[in-house]
């Protein structure tokens, strides 16, 4: 037969096998397009969202078909690095009656490289019924939430942009505010006003006081309506307790409104900003590491609102820019936290890539137990000695030995291959690095584990972590993992975690953030003659084994930490400047960071390496974001090989290797006697008028014809006062930086300080990257405060390189 005919019939068979396959795929098509089920999906706050924050994922499910047993997945890519996709598929089972709609709420990451682009599907037995990809909506780099019975009550916070900050508000309902702070972490401010929170439920009220221990900005409004507002607010985030109101005819703070009905009561822990007379208006609290701003009236009454456009201003600056926690935003030049959320603006996912060469230097297997090794030797012995002796003298066949002696040698060997096998070579290792934030004695701390799985064999493994409220990602892929880019798919019902495709002795893994009750640790700082004085005391049952302290470009190994045990501080510190030569922390453990690594690491190289790693995500002596700060920042970190999570691969447990670092920022609370050097008491910014653009390096910013107002407060000991004070500029970068016009930033600047005898503002000749004498009329003669403020065109300024020196008498 010619060839020709005979590849006709192969031609026809072909045919009718793709006709065949294309009628499958429209059948199956056809069925999700003319499938029961209809679903609708919303991301973020009315539409807005953050980047690299986690952000709620609404889901509408109807269902105009039989019961319907299923599961919802939805699919979300972490890492920003193109080319590298780290996919997740979260998955939530559903139960849906015939004729029913269900609304479910879970969260997911937004990618800022593929922006908002989540698929959301529903499936039955494998099945999809329905499927939809959310796109579009508002990326914002500063999100504000508002909470209150007035549908546009703080719009204005929107309106105003000191420092160029540009903030999208977004109007909030109760179930908006998640019972995780990490979920509230997206929001740079909170504002509550003339709303009912006693529908808050226990998680909403714990989440929002996490929210501000670990950095948050919270705004409370009261006035008339104060008790319906602060019903559900705890009691350590209200400045004051109101017992009653007042109404003032006129106030000028205020810009001379009208019939102002404000809170009374008991003062309380913050200090007021602004007042009308002995009334307070506006009160500041620090709580934790993040800040309340308490307003004793109602944001909302048409008197305040009219005029409230330059305190909302302030607000911002105060709240956003002036925070402890600061950090750069795009086209401004502050607002939001995540410092104590783990020191950047980017996910976790993202944050494990400074880990992967830690998560993958696992130790070798120990070697197999002397007693084993004895045991096994003992019965080759007995066997081929007495044993095969004796039984082949029994059977008067002694010589078979020369059969029986290499068959037990055999037997022998392969039975400790297969003990091996057994005991060591289908062991699934985890490394685990936990980062515990701990929030000074609440009980209650933020902790980031990010935890790498070693398999023997190829396939797909399950892992099961313990601890409620958990927040899962993958490992980001950009790092040293094999096959890290596989799928990682989790059970948000039970935490189970499936990580598919392993291939065999390569890493992969996850990362987890939570609350926990994390071991507490309690200290209190002073500085007394230049030097830092204190102890420490471990509140908790744990034993660390390395206690350390690093403050500015100083620190001291404080050694192991007992329970119930303290360590006591001494340490002479001074302000760091991270881009001048190595950053403290890169001097105490050894490490490869800047040399070769030791070509045969020891146990101790890689526990030097893996402290240095978590260190640099800590960050010390730098702000969010590697912006340069003259701030000290004391922060204690203690060490410790126990684990605070535990897991389970297949249902046993792993072979694990864990570092723990428990950290702990130490705020220096009272000011004794002798020396203040530098960045002990750092400038914060209280008002910005005007614009302001980057002026090139990190922190640094020009003022386009306006100013910049900072304020100084030193915590003196009671019965001591400031003398020979002098504001100290430091510029990391070495001399003037430049505006992009190539000029001085400086040079058409104004520098005065608020003189408190004449109650007006007085010249000095500034000195930028100096010190600048300031005359005792500047300082408070009651509190110390000291006030600064930078005005003119083309006026540059470091964001955080302002410190107060001088001398405590």
């Amino acid at each position: 037969m010619p060839a020709r005919s005979r590849r006709l019939p192969a031609r026809i068979a072909l045919a009718g096998l793709l006709v065949a396959l294309s009628l499958l795929g429209g059948a199956v098509a056809g069925e999700a397009a003319g499938s029961p089920v209809s679903l609708t999906v919303k991301v973020g706050y009315q539409g807005a969202y953050r980047t690299q924050e986690w952000m709620p994922v609404g889901i509408e499910v109807g269902n105009s078909g039989p019961d319907l047993e299923g599961t919802i997945q939805v699919e979300s890519v972490f890492t920003s690095q193109p080319g590298l996709p780290s996919p997740a598929l979260y998955e939530m089972p559903l139960s849906l009656a015939s004729g029913a709609v269900k609304h479910l709420r879970c969260y997911a990451i937004v990618n800022p490289a593929a922006g908002l682009s989540l698929t959301v599907r529903v499936l039955q037995n494998g099945r999809l019924l329905a499927s939809q990809t959310t796109t579009g909506g508002t990326s914002t780099g500063t999100l504000i939430g508002v909470l209150s019975d007035d549908p546009n009550a703080l719009d204005e916070l929107a309106a105003v942009h000191p420092g160029g900050v540009s903030a999208h508000v977004s109007h909030l309902q109760a179930q908006d505010i998640a019972d995780s702070a990490i979920v509230l972490r997206a929001f740079d401010m909170i504002a509550i006003d003339d709303f009912a929170t006693e529908t808050f439920t226990s998680g909403q009220r714990g989440a929002l006081l996490d929210f501000v221990r670990n950095g948050g900005s919270l705004v409370v409004g009261t006035g008339a309506s104060w008790r319906k507002t602060l019903a559900g607010i705890p009691a350590e985030l209200q400045a004051i307790e109101p017992l009653g109101t007042a109404t003032i005819p006129s106030s000028p703070a205020l810009g001379n409104a009208a019939g102002v009905e404000v809170a009374t009561g008991k003062p309380g822990r913050g200090r007021a900003w602004l007042a009308e007379g002995s009334r307070p208006l506006l009160v500041d609290m620090q709580v934790g590491k993040g800040q309340v701003t308490f307003a004793t009236f109602d944001w909302n009454q048409p008197a305040v609102a009219v005029g409230a456009k330059p305190l909302l201003r302030q607000l911002l600056v105060r709240d956003l820019l002036g925070s402890a926690n600061q950090q750069s935003i795009p086209n401004g030049i502050g607002g939001g936290f995540s410092s104590p959320f783990g020191g950047s603006a980017t996910s976790i996912s993202e944050r494990s890539n400074s880990l992967s060469g830690v998560l993958g230097d696992l130790p070798a297997l120990d070697l197999p137990s002397l007693q084993l090794t004895g045991l096994l030797v003992l019965i080759y012995v007995l066997l081929v000695g007495p044993i095969n002796y004796l039984v082949l003298g029994a059977l008067h066949r002694r010589e078979l030995s020369w059969v029986t002696i290499p068959l037990i040698a055999v037997i022998v060997a392969g039975g400790a291959y297969g003990i091996g096998v057994g005991v060591k070579g289908r062991s699934v290792q985890s490394n685990q690095v936990a980062i515990v934030h701990d929030s000074g004695g609440t009980g209650r701390s933020y902790q980031e584990t990010y935890t790498g799985i070693l398999a023997p064999t190829r396939g797909d493994y399950q892992v099961t972590v313990a601890g409620e409220n958990l927040f899962i990602s993958p490992l980001s892929s950009n790092g040293s993992f094999g096959s890290g880019s596989g799928l990682t798919r989790v059970d948000l019902s039970s935490n189970l975690i499936t990580l598919q495709g392993i291939t065999a002795f390569s890493l992969r893994g996850f990362a987890t953030e939570s609350f926990t009750s994390a071991p507490q640790l309690v200290g209190h700082l002073q500085l007394v003659n230049g030097q830092l004085v204190g102890r420490v005391e471990n509140h908790s049952n744990v034993r660390f084994d390395d206690t350390l302290l690093l403050a500015g470009d100083s620190y001291q190994k404080l050694g192991s930490l007992a329970p119930g045990g303290a360590v006591v501080i001494q340490l002479t510190v001074k302000a760091s400047n991270p881009f001048n030569g190595q950053p403290a922390y890169t001097r105490i453990y050894s490490n490869s960071l800047y040399g070769p690594p030791p070509s045969k690491p020891s146990a101790a190289d890689r526990e030097g390496q893996a402290r240095t790693q978590i260190l640099s995500l800590l960050q010390p002596g730098l702000g969010s974001k590697g912006t340069p700060s003259a701030a000290i920042q004391p922060t204690l970190v203690a060490w410790s090989h126990q684990s605070f999570q535990g897991l389970s691969v297949n249902g046993a447990q792993p072979r694990k290797t864990t570092e723990t670092a428990v950290t702990l920022s130490l705020p220096i609370e009272e000011l004794g006697i002798g020396a203040l050097g530098a960045g002990a008491v750092t400038g914060r910014i209280v008002d910005v008028t005007g614009e302001t653009q980057p002026a090139g390096p990190p922190g640094a910013y020009v003022l386009q014809n306006g100013s910049v107002n900072y304020e100084f407060t030193p915590p003196l000991a009671p019965g001591t006062h400031l003398v020979t004070a002098a504001l100290n500029a430091s510029n990391p970068f070495g001399g003037k930086f430049m505006t992009p016009a190539g000029t001085p930033a400086s040079a058409a600047s104004e520098v005065s300080v608020w003189d408190w005898s004449a109650g007006a503002w007085k010249s000095i000749s500034y000195q930028d990257n100096a010190s600048t004498a300031i005359p005792d009329a500047a300082i408070n003669p009651t509190s110390g405060l000291v006030r600064m403020r930078i005005s003119g065109s083309n006026a540059g300024f470091m964001l955080n390189g302002i410190s107060l020196t001088g001398t405590v008498q």
